[in-house]
């Protein structure tokens, strides 16, 4: 029989970094994997460390998967950069659900990666038991660079859909097409993890930045909230599309911090780059999907989440029809 694989330590884990990073300008993190394969490791790789360590003692070899992932993004520039986020956020999101799970009685961590039918077709990003509760996650991050751009250069922002609007002049427009898409996909995966675990929670987590109110009037607006009866994403028969298999989505407020932290940058709110249960702000908004099933309270306590509905005195959980920005304040990470 083969060997179980030896979970990784975090010097391990770094040497692994380190050996299978390129060190030429060919990869966004080389400079990294340079000075670390120098012994000059750079606060950015040893948080990532202890994240990835954490995961293998959980799951050996899942680090080691997450670096040939991470290695296998070439190129320099926003697209190869905004691929190694995606990954990054995937394990910002794993580890956290990793540190909130139950031990079994031989004192494994109940958790599993990309479960489901078999591994490599449609399966969610993991699964965990916490509290005797099983709950899945499927975790997207959409690039938001570009828009970022365009916040940016307009004073006005309109995030809803809306029939037959009359003109406002140039503005930035929703942001709601990457949402859609990551419904389709993950409402992909649940139907088939449901076959594993008929009674697990399910959750799409949604890796964002600070702007968070693009994606709570992507799915909440009641003009066209892919979560609502008026959904802008409609079927044959003018009937909105629902995503059953869906329980809730999570909008985390961290894509950001993460691009901080690849630029030797502070980050904002105590938080550190891949400790997902770290200070309770920005809060991690959950919005509970009408045609989901119920979402144990275990489960929400171990996602770190907040329900929507609690938020409502943050500007940012609400989803208005435009937003005017003065004096320079839309934006984002460039």
């Amino acid at each position: 029989m083969p060997s179980t694989p030896v979970p990784l330590d975090r010097a391990a884990v770094i040497h692994e970094f380190a050996a299978r990073i390129p060190h030429q300008r060919v990869h966004m993190l080389h400079w990294f994997a340079a000075h670390a394969a120098d012994n000059n490791v750079r606060p950015f790789v040893t948080e990532l460390a202890e994240a990835l360590a954490t995961l293998d003692r959980a799951w050996p070899s899942l680090a080691i998967e997450f670096i040939e992932r991470l290695a296998a993004v070439r190129g320099i520039g926003e697209v190869p950069y905004e691929g190694i986020i995606q990954i990054l956020s995937e394990i910002y999101v794993v580890e956290g659900a990793i540190r909130a799970a139950d031990l079994d009685p031989a004192g494994n961590v109940c958790f599993g990666h990309e479960p489901g039918i078999a591994v490599g077709m449609k399966n969610p990003e993991c699964e965990a038991c916490a509290s005797g509760h099983w709950f899945s996650v499927e975790v997207k991050t959409p690039r938001l660079i570009e828009y970022g751009r365009q916040r940016a250069a307009h004073h006005l922002q309109i995030t809803a859909r809306f029939a037959n609007s009359p003109s406002l002049g140039p503005a930035s427009l929703p942001r709601d097409n990457p949402v859609k898409d990551f419904l389709v996909s993950a409402e992909s995966k649940f139907v088939a993890y449901r076959t594993r675990r008929p009674v697990a929670s399910t959750i799409l987590s949604i890796v964002w930045d600070d702007f968070v109110q693009e994606a709570v009037a992507a799915l909440c607006h009641p003009n066209s909230g892919l979560l609502t009866e008026r959904s802008f994403l409609r079927d044959a028969l003018d009937q909105a599309i629902r995503f059953p298999s869906i329980d809730g989505v999570l909008l985390i407020r961290h894509q950001h911090q993460i691009m901080r932290a690849t630029r030797e940058e502070p980050l904002g709110y105590g938080q550190r780059p891949f400790t997902y249960h770290g200070p309770p702000f920005p809060p991690k908004a959950l919005i509970h999907n009408p045609h989901g099933s119920p979402i144990p309270d275990a489960v929400i306590g171990a996602l770190g989440a907040t329900p929507i509905e609690r938020l409502s005195h943050f500007a940012e959980y609400r989803s208005p029809d435009l937003i005017l920005w003065v004096g320079g304040e839309a934006g984002g990470e460039a």
